[in-house]
């Protein structure tokens, strides 16, 4: 990395993971430059290149955390601009394994911006540090270094990019957090650099989001549900309040079983899922749109060995890892990352891509392993099922038989899946004496049976 006056960071992707970035970078080089091949709106609405934008998306407790340690006053700023908060069990209705949690206060208190709010508030952020410059419409082509192949030195821009001599801009470092259709490996082939191994995981979900008008008397005031699919029924869905008075409502479905974009059609699917509380909302609400579909055939984790990539090239984000969107760990994990490229900066020295991808490592493995293993419960999902997963999907199953007469193991695995504390901090005495202690006094509950599903 240079340390002289003129060093200059540049960063692939306008996203959150691309900004939170930024931000780090800004405190360790002299300019960032964050480069987007898309436009860049001035209100807080969903890009053409992020059409995942237009659902569902939740922000756990520890990365709303993460972003205010990044952004000081992000929080209520955001609150400011009218999204909702509340305790993620007192204000909340979760259904996991078809059994329903008993509410009580979790004192895990979630944000519930839409993914647009919450990027445009986070850009605008980024544009004014003073030493920040965000372009849109700039699409990067290429990674350059020096004659031996061995060090970052620029990167290559689209012919768009007029302003820059060369269609080029030097760099010290780059990070990719261009997201899961990162073209930069195809960059690195010819300069020698083999592509990263792959794990991928086919689980074949559709989704289809609708967003409704909200008042304050519905659902008794909760701000929102969350319905988990089981094997028997393959479909599952989020409702969230968010910010002008509305809710957004994501359905999903698993292989043929699609939820439908028609009002009546979506109804029915949200009626037909393992609770009935997302049809009875639903059924109250008054649309506002038409709806869009988004498709997730696999999650990625790709394994970057930093001895496969030339000095001064970061990946970062989507580009490490794309998860299955359902379970809300995309934003938070891409928030942790810019937690840990800030600490490796901080300590100075040289290998940063390595000791960024070695301490980041523990935060993906956890959050990977979580959606992996929740996936493989489907049976018709082709998955390597280790003991470790059968065993810990089994617990699980337990911990949310549990939580539905036990507010504390609810909570436990609240603070869980918000990334708060481990998933080994399920197995501590306290917890599993409660988890064993309910599922011994509660009797069978019956399976749902499912509706009009339709698999492979």
């Amino acid at each position: 990395m240079n340390t002289t006056t003129a060093s200059h960071a540049v960063v692939i992707g306008a996203g959150i993971g691309g900004l939170l970035a930024a931000r780090v970078l800004s405190e360790h080089f002299d300019r960032v430059t964050v480069v987007e091949r898309d436009g860049l709106p001035d209100t807080p609405i969903a890009r053409r290149c992020v059409p995942q934008a237009r659902h569902a998306h939740a922000l756990t407790a520890r990365g709303r955390a993460a972003m205010e340690e990044l952004f000081p006053g992000f929080t209520n700023e955001v609150l400011g601009l009218g999204a909702p908060t509340g305790d993620g069990q007192s204000d909340f209705r979760w259904v996991f394994d078809g059994h329903r949690w008993a509410k009580g206060v979790s004192g895990v208190h979630l944000l519930l911006a839409s993914r647009p709010l919450i990027e445009w508030h986070l850009r605008n952020l980024a544009c004014a540090l003073p030493n920040v410059e965000i372009l849109g419409h700039c699409a990067a082509i290429g990674i350059i270094t020096d004659p031996r192949r061995h060090v970052v030195t620029g990167l290559a821009l689209s012919g768009k990019a007029h302003r820059f001599a060369d269609d080029a801009l030097d760099a010290d470092l780059i990070v990719d957090a261009s997201g899961r259709s990162s073209q930069s490996q195809g960059w690195l082939e010819p300069l020698g650099y083999p592509r990263p191994e792959e794990e991928r995981l086919s689980i074949h979900l559709a989704y289809a989001t609708r967003r409704y008008r909200r008042e304050p008397t519905q659902i008794d005031g909760d701000l929102g549900i969350g319905v988990g699919s089981i094997p028997a029924v393959p479909r599952g869905g989020l409702a969230l309040a968010q910010e002008n008075d509305t809710w957004i409502i994501t359905l999903a479905g698993y292989g043929d079983d699609e939820p439908p974009l028609d009002a009546a059609g979506f109804a029915a699917f949200a009626a037909s899922c393992p609770a009935p509380d997302l049809g009875e909302l639903i059924s109250t609400a008054e649309p506002i749109d038409d709806g869009v579909r988004y498709r997730v055939p696999t999650t990625v984790r790709r394994h970057f060995n930093p001895a496969h990539l030339p000095t001064g090239y970061i990946p970062f984000g989507d580009t490490i890892c794309s998860f299955n969107p359902v379970y809300g760990q995309g934003m938070s994990v891409a928030a942790l990352e810019a937690l840990t490229l800030r600490q490796i900066l901080q300590a100075g020295g040289g290998r940063v891509t390595d000791r960024f991808l070695r301490t980041a490592r523990p935060i993906l493995d956890q959050a990977w392993e979580m959606t992996c293993n929740s996936d493989l419960r489907m049976p018709f999902i082709e998955g390597n099922r280790t003991r470790r997963a059968r065993a810990t999907n089994a617990y699980v199953a337990r911990v949310h038989r549990a939580a539905a007469t036990d507010p504390r193991v609810g909570t436990a695995f609240l603070r869980v899946i918000s990334l708060l504390d481990r998933p080994t901090s399920l197995m501590n005495p306290a917890i599993l004496t409660r988890v064993l202690w309910a599922n011994r006094k509660q009797t069978n509950t019956p399976t749902p049976r499912p509706t009009n599903v339709r698999l492979n």
